[in-house]
């Protein structure tokens, strides 16, 4: 895995974990990836400790999904503080919705 600053973020802290593996998308996910999955969230979290952030109550993690992906590979985003995302790009990052999946 790698992980990087989004080129566009929503909010102070916005980084983007991305498996060296290609998954075309959050759909292309099955059982066998719950691991790794896992293992993207903790590197998003443990990049944000490394950043400052310690309220991880105050953080948001998800997927976009097609067709509100602008990249074919799965990636991860991981926005740091939630409370700060950006407010013209908070309708790209609601959790539980079509366009961001937690």
């Amino acid at each position: 895995m790698v992980c990087f600053r989004d080129i566009y973020p929503a909010a102070p802290h916005h980084y983007l974990v991305v498996p060296i593996q290609h998954i075309h998308s959050c759909f292309s996910l099955h059982s066998g990836h719950v691991d790794l999955v896992k293992r993207m969230a903790e590197m998003g979290k443990a990049v944000l400790q490394d950043q400052g952030i310690t309220k991880m109550e105050d953080i948001s993690l998800g997927f976009h999904q097609p067709p509100f992906t602008s990249v074919d590979h799965l990636h991860l985003h991981v926005l740091a503080p939630r409370s700060q995302i950006y407010e013209h790009l908070m309708y790209k990052f609601i959790p539980k919705t079509d366009n961001f999946v937690t």
